[in-house]
């Protein structure tokens, strides 16, 4: 008899404790509903959503001509910012218009649609030679390439060759549309004409 008595007390001790841990649980889950949760945008740490190996794109114009090529080792997405970091980034300037410039770097970064490109670390510019003239070479550390203007555009230490001449300076602005080349500060360089090889 005494068995039966703490079975019963058991059980009904269990079942009181269930009942009131539901009550409760249910009690925190009214009382979080009350509270205003903030809105959690995924894309708000900058992480990748996708990469690509082997990338290539090519823009057109409106007449569907291409314009340039660009590729890379590697592309990585970002979502937050809708950027993308490159490895090895190569542009190719795809006017049968103008000269063919193409431009290399170690890494790179662009913002949507590649209106601004970013590349950095052993940057190089070269812009063919046309009708016997020799190929001008540009290199730097960084360069900002806006494609739209087709304007390239640095704040560093520039080294220029054209041929057996060759130029030094800060800063400099390559206007590929108007083929003019804008070098800001500190130039210094050796101009060698045909006469003088």
């Amino acid at each position: 008899m005494q068995t039966r008595f703490w079975d019963r007390s058991a059980a009904a001790l269990s079942v009181a404790l269930l009942a009131g841990l539901a009550a409760f649980s249910y009690y925190l889950a009214e009382l979080s509903d009350r509270f205003e949760r903030p809105a959690i945008d995924p894309r708000v740490a900058h992480e990748p959503d996708y990469f690509v190996e082997g990338f290539a794109v090519t823009r057109m114009n409106a007449r569907g001509d291409p314009v340039f090529r660009l590729s890379a080792e590697r592309l990585v997405h970002f979502p937050d910012d809708d950027s993308s970091e490159m490895v090895n980034p190569r542009l190719v300037s795809l006017d049968p218009a103008r000269p063919l410039v193409t431009l290399s770097a170690q890494r790179g970064r662009t913002d949507t649609g590649a209106e601004a490109t970013h590349l950095y670390d052993d940057v190089r510019l070269v812009r063919a030679g046309v009708r016997g003239e020799p190929p001008l070479q540009v290199d730097t550390e960084y360069v900002l390439l806006l494609t739209r203007e087709n304007i390239a555009r640095s704040d560093r230490e520039v080294r220029i060759t054209r041929g057996a001449s060759s130029l030094t300076g800060v800063g400099m602005e390559f206007d590929n549309a108007a083929r003019v080349l804008t070098v800001q500060s500190r130039v210094r360089g050796v101009l060698t004409t045909p006469e003088q090889r």
